[in-house]
């Protein structure tokens, strides 16, 4: 069977058991193959041969058969509605993380891996303990020093007021050394969370956190006071506060690697 695509005009030749089916050319035109019947009795046409359509709407006349016996206007009549366009289907495995209302430009997220869940919270706790480790070699050391003071002085006699007043000032201020500089590495993944939703510790190891729900970056409530600050005042809770920091763990081999953090404050790890 012969039939002509109406967009390039290319004859093209197809099997009989193709008759009324849709064919494509290589134009990228779908076209629908005409019953065998219909597709005989048009190239047998005489030239002469009254339409049988009404003549109000009769076709226009059509050329004349090419040198291969083949009538090349066979299929002028065919219309859009003769096309069926090719329906496309959604990827089953893109990852939900993204959700519905995710931006088109951010595309599938994958979630992180356990491996890189640990290791990035090992970087975390060693990092966070590097920037405190002056704090607590300085303070620490004026802490030891107004306690020999103090006892120095007791040995010599008794203790004076100067003698109790130096080393209280000492130990006080080795304490406040300690604790100011403990918050260091709290100040910088705060700023750091807020900002792209990654620790130093995430950051290194190609991590954020994103919402659940929407795929987005998360900020500070989410990312720190929801995840971090709120879980450390629960898990600090007397002996109930241990089992539910184990559960937490756990909780990191389940599906989706949702630990019970990433559950109260709705956040997923993804890689980035």
């Amino acid at each position: 069977m012969k039939i002509k695509c109406p967009a390039c005009s290319k004859v093209l030749s197809i099997p009989d058991s193709a008759a009324g089916q849709v064919v494509k050319c290589p134009c990228g035109k779908q076209l629908r193959a005409p019953n065998a019947a219909s597709a005989g009795g048009g190239a047998n046409r005489p030239s002469g041969a009254s339409s049988s359509k009404p003549a109000s709407s009769s076709p226009a006349p059509r050329p004349t058969a090419g040198a291969g016996g083949i009538d090349p206007g066979i299929f002028d009549d065919l219309t859009d509605n003769d096309l069926h366009p090719v329906k496309t289907t959604s990827n089953p495995y893109q990852s939900s993380v993204s959700g519905q209302h995710a931006s088109a430009s951010s595309g599938p997220q994958e979630l992180a891996g356990i491996g890189q869940r640990i290791g990035g919270a090992i970087l975390d706790g060693v990092l966070s303990l590097l920037m405190m480790l002056p704090g607590i070699i300085i303070g620490g050391g004026m802490i030891v020093g107004g306690i020999a003071t103090a006892a120095q002085a007791e040995a010599n006699g008794g203790v004076s007021n100067e003698a109790a007043a130096i080393a209280g000032g000492g130990i006080l201020v080795g304490v406040l050394i300690i604790v100011g500089n403990a918050l260091v590495p709290m100040v910088v993944n705060i700023v750091l969370i807020s900002k792209s939703g990654q620790s130093l510790g995430k950051k290194i190891i190609g991590t954020k956190m994103v919402s659940q729900h929407t795929g987005e970056t998360v900020g500070f409530v989410h990312g720190f006071l929801l995840r971090t600050f709120v879980f450390q005042l629960i898990t600090g809770i007397p002996v109930v506060g241990g089992f539910i920091a184990l559960a937490d763990i756990i909780f990191l081999f389940t599906e989706g690697n949702q630990t019970l953090h990433d559950r109260l404050a709705g956040t997923r790890v993804v890689r980035v």
